[in-house]
């Protein structure tokens, strides 16, 4: 699945979506893509200006992005939703035209909430992995 068709399932749009392939889906199971670090990233010239490094906030967001899309015809009409970081740790560094590989699985679901086991790398490297826990919801349900 390219972007294009990635768009229809997520509402996250450019510069904040941080999915560019979905390479295998398993609906409802799990999912493994990348998403291309590019040289002209909007975090470049402020992290840091002369040795710039990806946020880790924004690793975290890619593979929060990427376990949704396991529920893709669900998250059409829902939002998804980044619950709790309940661990992740971050082994390497992420540069502008690194290839960051996203992987995650479903651990558990129970009341609406999906637990997942994430990990992102690099180059065969593991540059952080962890589990999330997120929703989706329908807008309705957010503006209560």
């Amino acid at each position: 699945m390219k972007k294009e068709d990635i768009k229809k399932y997520l509402p996250h749009r450019e510069p904040f979506l941080f999915v560019d392939e979905i390479i295998e889906l398993e609906e409802g199971k799990r999912i493994y893509g990348l998403y291309k670090v590019k040289e002209d990233s909007f975090w470049i010239k402020a992290h840091f200006e002369d040795f710039p490094i990806m946020p880790g906030v924004l690793i975290l967001e890619a593979l929060a992005q990427i376990s949704l899309l396991i529920y893709k015809d669900l998250a059409k009409d829902k939002i998804p939703i980044f619950v709790k970081i309940e661990s992740f740790t971050f082994k390497k560094p992420v540069f502008p035209g690194d290839t960051l590989y996203l992987e995650s699985k479903v651990i558990s679901e129970k009341m609406g909430f999906i637990k997942f086991d994430i990990k992102s790398t690099k180059n065969g490297e593991v540059v952080g992995e962890g589990k999330i826990i997120a929703t989706l919801k329908g807008k309705e349900e957010l503006v209560k």
